[in-house]
């Protein structure tokens, strides 16, 4: 019976902190949800399901076969768990998608890996790849690409009805989609509360929006989540 090369299974876990370490880094610098040691701790967990999954081949009793690729399908399925934690949903923005996005990926090259040979060479490059499109993709998106917001704005006044027509008029003529609008009653003495979810095109400030928001009548407070 085969033993285990403790001497490689070492090299690997190294490599997987390093590598999934990297990704993770640029996460951390961000502030994201899942930052450095969430990132390594995914890339070496997947090694290790890897390497427990490619032993069962090797130590498998005579005229019994196992699959591999059994451990390794569920370690990719397992991560949507994982990312969907570092999903934020507040009204109509959703954050951390990125996130859980590098975390399947290192997931993926965790198990590379643990596979060793060529596949050394996929985790290396799919490694560098990932820490390109984090880093300078998202500069890119930041000139090339202006993005439209999805904002929740609460607008505070003494009647609601009479004040939400006169805010979708200011809206509508700036250019800002409401995409709803709910309105609450009385939350605060004397003052009813309106709260739209806004698409706001590129190039509008929602620090120039809200002194003209302030500027209708009857509005005395503006809040914007």
């Amino acid at each position: 019976m085969a033993e285990i090369n403790l001497l490689e299974v070492l090299y690997k876990l190294v490599l997987a902190v390093l590598l999934g370490g990297i990704i993770g880094w640029e996460r951390e610098t961000l502030d994201r949800p899942a930052g450095f040691r969430t990132h390594v701790l995914v890339c070496v967990g997947s090694t290790v399901y890897m390497l427990v999954s490619i032993s069962m081949v090797e130590f498998a009793a005579p005229g019994r076969t196992a699959d591999p690729g059994r451990i390794a399908a569920q370690v990719a399925s397992g991560m949507g768990f994982l990312g969907a934690g570092t999903i934020i949903r507040h009204g109509s923005v959703v954050r951390g998608l990125t996130t859980a996005a590098s975390l399947w990926t290192v997931a993926a090259i965790g198990l590379c890996v643990a596979r060793g040979g060529m596949l050394l060479w996929v985790a290396a490059l799919a490694t560098v790849v990932v820490f390109i499109s984090l880093t300078s993709l998202s500069r890119i998106e930041k000139m090339k690409f202006a993005k439209r917001q999805y904002r929740m704005l609460v607008v505070r006044c003494p009647n609601a009805k009479a004040g939400l027509p006169r805010l979708l008029t200011l809206l509508g003529e700036i250019g800002i989609q409401v995409n709803a609008a709910e309105i609450a009653a009385m939350l605060v003495e004397g003052q009813d509360e309106i709260r739209l979810t806004l698409r706001i095109p590129a190039g509008i400030s929602i620090d120039d929006l809200t002194p003209r928001v302030l500027g209708l009548e009857g509005v005395s407070a503006v809040q914007w989540e």
